[in-house]
């Protein structure tokens, strides 16, 4: 019997269903109690990254000195979207919305170098980011060259070697820089060369003694192929010595910068002066201007040899001469006006160069 008054082997049953009963209980909420976090990571899990909890970045952006960069751009990339923030004035970004997983951030500023981050951030993670450095653009060690005097000159002698009238007609005797250097004793003689040698030049005899042909110019040169080569032979004889003359030896000779220094800006007149004066007056070695013994004294002195292979009946003289020099110098006027007012619109090799 029990204090119940129910015999004891009435109650085992009982007892032992209770029991037993209790103990389903407790397993099952032990089950159930196990069971929920499992379920719930899996259902996690098995979401796509679009259907889980945003996330946030955050991060400060300033350049290797430490300072910051406001209005500096972030673009996001994250689950194949791209989210965009700004620097605030405090150079710090924000952006929301992340996508959890792998993002790529890409981050640009006026004047820096762009720079990218990646890294990976989890549902609801407010990442912030250690602080983002900008490289200046052009922030390079500084070096300084100095250039000789003789490699300035070479540098202009190999830019005016490229100059051409319409792409074509040389046009090596002229400077556009505002204060050129002095030419060394090769370099004037390199300038005579190339504009002696260059096709054009070659072509341009061949036209004159043509014309010279037929018109029987000269006429003690005589006709056929023999009246035409020597023809020929003058016409490319006066432009190599006259060229040889007055744009190398001569200068040479009295220290002269033998090139036409185009004056570009100020009146019409103004430069018509600067012009016509180019042929009387010029700068020499030290940069002063002098009396220009090469043109003149050149002019001259072309015209006289020019005696020495012209035919006899030609000749005439100190009329000649003097003919000839009167004409180089007439020309000398002309070519410089035009090299002052049409030349350079006229040369496609100084588009996009300063030319005062």
């Amino acid at each position: 019997m029990t204090r119940y008054g129910v015999p004891r082997q009435e109650l085992l049953p009982i007892l032992t269903v209770l029991y037993f009963m209790r103990l389903s209980l407790w397993l099952c909420g032990l089950t159930l109690l196990c069971a929920a976090p499992i379920g719930a990571v899996a259902q996690e899990a098995g979401q796509p990254a679009s259907m889980l909890a945003k996330a946030s970045l955050e991060g400060t952006i300033q350049d290797g000195d430490g300072a910051l960069l406001p209005g500096a751009r972030v673009e996001v990339l994250s689950g194949g979207v791209t989210a965009v923030a700004f620097a605030d004035e405090d150079g710090v970004f924000h952006a929301y919305g992340v996508t959890p997983g792998t993002y790529r951030l890409h981050i640009t500023a006026i004047g820096f170098f762009a720079d990218t981050r990646s890294g990976e951030i989890l549902p609801g993670e407010e990442k912030e980011l250690d602080a983002i450095e900008l490289r200046p653009e052009g922030k390079f060690a500084t070096v300084t060259v100095t250039a000789t005097e003789k490699e300035i000159a070479t540098e202009q002698v190999n830019f005016e070697m490229k100059q051409r009238v319409l792409g074509i007609v040389p046009n090596f005797y002229v400077v556009y820089d505002a204060n050129p250097e002095p030419l060394t004793k090769g370099q004037k003689f390199h300038l005579a060369w190339r504009s002696t040698l260059d096709p054009f030049t070659f072509a341009t005899s061949a036209i004159v003694a043509g014309v010279e042909q037929s018109n029987n110019s000269f006429s003690g040169y005589g006709t056929g192929a023999s009246g035409y080569a020597k023809r020929y032979g003058a016409s490319f004889a006066d432009g190599a010595i006259s060229t040889f003359l007055g744009g190398a030896i001569l200068p040479v000779v009295f220290h002269q910068d033998p090139r036409y220094r185009y004056q570009g800006t100020g009146s019409i007149m103004s430069r018509t002066r600067h012009a016509a004066a180019s042929v009387i007056f010029c700068r020499n070695d030290q940069n002063k201007v002098v009396f220009n013994y090469s043109n003149i004294i050149g002019n001259f002195a072309s015209a006289g040899i020019s005696n020495l292979y012209y035919p006899a009946s030609d000749r005439n003289g100190a009329g000649l001469t003097l003919q000839n020099a009167a004409i180089g110098t007439a020309f000398g006027v002309f070519g410089a006006i035009m090299q002052e007012f049409v030349v350079p619109k006229l040369t496609p090799h100084l588009q996009g160069r300063d030319k005062r």
